[in-house]
C-alpha cells in the first residue's frame, strides 16, 4: 500500500525568492517526519518540509528549525547551496530573531537581559536573550525575546530564570494550558530580506484566553490560517475539536465567506451564544449553529442558501437540511484529483449525492458521465450544481437508481468504465433490502472493480467509525485474490491538513486502486 497526498492549492507561502521558501509553521509539527512510533499500516505524519515538498514536487533543504510548540516563520532553501548560505548566517549570528510568548507571571520589570549559560547534552553552552515587556491585561502579559544565540529552548529556559516561565510551558515552570503560547514573529536577515509572521489573534486579545471555548476555536482557526493563507474565499474545516477531554465537541467549516457550526454537545447555553457572537465579529462571518435539536444563525442575514467555490467549481450549500450542506469538505483534494483525471474518460459516480464529483469530472472534460443516486432532491441539486458551473450536460446521464442496483445491471449489460468514484454510504435502505457497510463492503468493492476497463481506476472512501484503515486495505487485498487480479495498486490517500494536523484524525478512509496492465 502507498501514501498519497495529494497538491493542495490552498497551502501558500510568506515569502519566496529564487534561494528561500518561509512558511509559516502551524502549531504541532515537527520539521521532518517522524516515522519512528508508528504502527504498521498507519499513515505517517508528514513533517513540515515533506508537505511543502510534496505539494511543490520539489526538494527543500532544512535551513533552521522550530519546536513543535512554536509557531511562526520557519526557512527552507530551495537548493542545497542555498541553505548553507543561509544557514551560515544563523551559525555566525548574523539574523535577528523577533519572538512573541505570553505568560501569567507578572513582573515589576519591563526588560531583562538573560546572560547564562545551557546545559545541553552535557555541554555548556553560552546563551544570551533579551526580553522586552509589550502589553498586559488582568492575568496575561505579553512579552517581545530577541535571542543572540540558538540553543535548544533557549527562550524558554531563559524566561524561566526571568521569572516570567511560558504559558502551557510546564517543563520550565509555566502553567498548565492545552498548549504552549510561543511564536516566532519576524526573522531578519543581513541581505535584507525581513519575513514577519502575524501573531495569534490570543496574543493581539489577551482576554480571550480567559475562555476555553474562544481558546480552542482562535487556536485551531490559527493552526490552519497558517497554511491556509489565500484562501479567504474558498471552503474548508476551520476547527476539527470532535473529541473534547470531558464531552462531545464540535467542529467548524468555512464555506465561502460562512461558517457552519456543528455543535456535538448537548446542551446550548447563554455562555456559548456569547462566545460565538465574539467569533462570528472577531472573524468577520455568520456562523450557521447545527446540533441537537437546535438550528441558528449569529450575524448578517438569514439566507439559507449560496454558492461557494471549492478548486475550479462553483457549488450550492444550503443548510436548510438536517443531513449535509451539500458538500464534504473532507474530499477536497480528491475532486481536485478528479478533475485533473477526467479528461476523455467514462466517469461513473455512485451514491453521487449532490453531483460534486460529478461537476469535478465534467470540469476536467470527461467524455461521457453516469450520476446515480436514489435520492431525486439530491439528484435535482446535482443538476442544479451543473447549471451553476454552465456544464454542457448532453453527455451526462443523471440515473435516479439505487447505486447498488445499477453496479449490478452494468455487469450484466458489459458497461465498462475508465473511473468510478463511490463514497460508499455506512447504512441505506435500498430498492430492496437494507444495505450495511460492515457486512455489504467487499461486495461491493469487487463489482466496482469488475465494471473497470483494462487501465481503469477506482476512488473508493467510507466514513464507517467500525472501519481502521487497515481494515480496508485487507478487504481489498481479498478481493484482489478473489478476483485473481494479478496486478492493482492500491493507494491510501491521505486527508488534507484542515482535517488532520498533527494531533487529530479523520474517520475518512479514502483509497485510489488503479488496474494495472498484465
Amino acid at each position: 500500500m502507498n501514501f498519497l497526498r495529494l497538491a493542495d492549492g490552498l497551502i501558500s507561502v510568506l515569502f519566496e525568492d529564487e534561494d528561500i521558501i518561509a512558511v509559516d509553521k502551524p502549531y504541532g509539527f515537527n520539521a521532518h517526519t517522524n516515522d519512528a512510533k508508528a504502527d504498521h499500516g498507519a499513515a505517517i505524519q508528514d513533517g513540515l518540509i515533506e508537505i511543502f515538498e510534496k505539494n511543490r514536487g520539489a526538494p527543500l533543504h532544512i535551513i533552521h528549525r522550530l519546536d513543535q510548540t512554536t509557531t511562526g516563520v520557519m526557512i527552507f532553501g530551495k537548493s542545497a547551496g542555498a541553505a548553507k548560505k543561509y544557514a551560515d548566517f544563523f551559525l555566525n549570528r548574523q539574523v535577528k530573531k523577533t519572538y512573541w510568548f505570553v505568560t501569567d507571571k507578572k513582573s515589576k520589570n519591563k526588560k531583562f537581559v538573560i546572560d547564562e549559560p545551557i546545559i545541553h547534552k552535557a555541554k555548556e553552552l553560552e546563551a544570551k536573550t533579551e526580553l522586552n515587556f509589550i502589553k498586559a491585561d488582568n492575568r496575561f502579559e505579553l512579552w517581545q525575546a530577541n535571542p543572540f544565540t540558538g540553543r535548544n529552548h533557549q527562550i524558554r529556559i531563559h524566561a524561566q530564570a526571568a521569572g516570567l516561565s511560558l504559558l502551557g510551558d510546564e517543563k520550565y515552570g509555566g502553567s498548565r494550558f492545552p498548549f504552549l503560547t510561543l511564536h516566532n514573529h519576524k526573522i531578519q536577515f543581513p541581505n535584507g530580506i525581513q519575513i514577519e509572521s502575524k501573531p495569534p489573534v490570543y496574543f493581539e486579545n489577551l482576554d480571550i484566553l480567559k475562555d476555553s471555548v474562544l481558546t480552542t476555536v482562535y487556536f485551531e482557526e490559527d493552526r490552519r490560517r497558517r497554511l491556509f493563507k489565500n484562501a479567504e474565499d474558498s471552503c474548508y474545516r476551520v476547527v476539527n475539536h470532535l473529541n473534547g477531554a470531558t464531552e462531545p465537541g464540535f467542529s467548524l467549516d468555512k464555506f465561502g465567506r460562512e461558517l457552519i457550526l456543528n455543535w456535538h454537545r448537548d446542551s446550548w447555553t447563554p455562555e456559548n451564544e456569547a462566545a460565538w457572537k465574539k467569533i462570528s465579529i472577531e472573524l468577520n462571518m455568520p456562523v450557521w449553529v447545527s446540533g441537537k435539536d437546535l438550528k441558528k444563525k449569529i450575524g448578517a442575514d438569514n439566507k439559507d442558501s449560496w454558492s461557494v467555490k471549492d478548486n475550479a467549481g462553483t457549488f450550492e450549500i444550503r443548510t436548510d437540511i438536517l443531513t449535509s450542506p451539500g458538500l464534504f469538505l473532507n474530499q477536497r483534494l480528491q475532486r481536485k484529483w478528479v478533475t485533473d483525471q477526467s479528461k476523455d474518460k467514462s466517469v461513473l459516480n455512485l451514491f453521487a449525492n449532490t453531483g460534486t464529483y460529478a461537476v469535478a469530472a465534467a470540469l476536467g472534460q470527461a467524455k461521457e458521465i453516469s450520476v446515480v443516486e436514489i435520492s431525486k432532491n439530491y439528484l435535482s441539486w446535482a443538476k442544479r450544481n451543473f447549471e451553476l458551473n454552465a456544464l454542457d450536460m448532453a453527455n451526462v446521464k443523471f440515473l435516479n437508481r439505487d447505486s447498488l442496483a445499477f453496479v449490478e445491471s452494468g455487469l450484466n449489460k458489459g458497461l465498462r468504465f475508465d473511473l468510478i468514484i463511490c463514497d460508499v454510504p455506512t447504512f441505506f435502505r435500498r430498492e430492496k433490502g437494507i444495505f450495511r457497510v460492515e457486512k455489504d463492503f467487499e461486495k461491493l468493492l469487487s463489482d466496482c472493480l469488475m465494471l473497470l476497463s483494462g487501465n481503469g481506476a477506482l476512488l473508493v472512501s467510507t466514513q464507517f467509525d467500525g472501519f481502521f484503515v487497515d481494515d480496508v486495505r485487507r478487504k481489498i487485498i481479498k478481493v484482489q485474490k478473489d478476483l485473481g487480479i494479478k496486478n492493482l495498486e492500491i493507494n491510501l490517500v491521505l486527508p488534507s491538513m484542515d482535517f488532520e494536523l498533527p494531533g487529530e484524525k479523520t474517520n475518512l478512509k479514502s483509497f485510489l486502486i488503479k488496474m494495472q496492465p498484465s
